[in-house]
């Protein structure tokens, strides 16, 4: 998304089962399920192209899950070497706090999770 002073933080988890046999000390742990959450931040501006109009149409309008991808790292315009993240995600929550006393910009949360698998993958030149 295109937009002013966008931030994305990632929360990648694990659900680990544990369990302990009888006359054993220590427990033993398994992985049994993956999981994300996935908290994006942008600036509110009047511009209907931006990142916060996307966000703020798709709770209103546009509901269900959508594509999001994730680009760190790599060099040059295509962003060669660097990693690209991808989920479909379902829009959580959106934090819009706005204050009529404040003269700052607005910053904006979206909390985000992902339905079904989601992958990482590096970016090809």
């Amino acid at each position: 998304m295109s937009g002013s002073s966008n931030q994305v933080q990632m929360r990648l988890t694990n659900d680990l089962g544990a369990f302990k046999t009888f006359g054993t000390r220590f427990r033993v742990r398994l992985e049994c399920g993956s999981d994300a959450e996935v908290t994006f931040r942008a600036i509110y501006t009047g511009n209907d192209t931006e990142a916060v109009r996307t966000m703020l149409r798709w709770y209103f309008t546009d509901r269900g899950f959508r594509t999001f991808s994730v680009s760190v790292g790599g060099v040059g315009a295509l962003m060669a070497g660097g990693d690209i993240f991808s989920f479909e995600m379902g829009l959580e929550s959106l934090n819009c706090p706005f204050d009529g006393e404040d003269a700052n910009p607005i910053p904006v949360e979206a909390v985000m999770r992902p339905t079904g698998t989601f992958t990482m993958a590096a970016i090809a030149s």
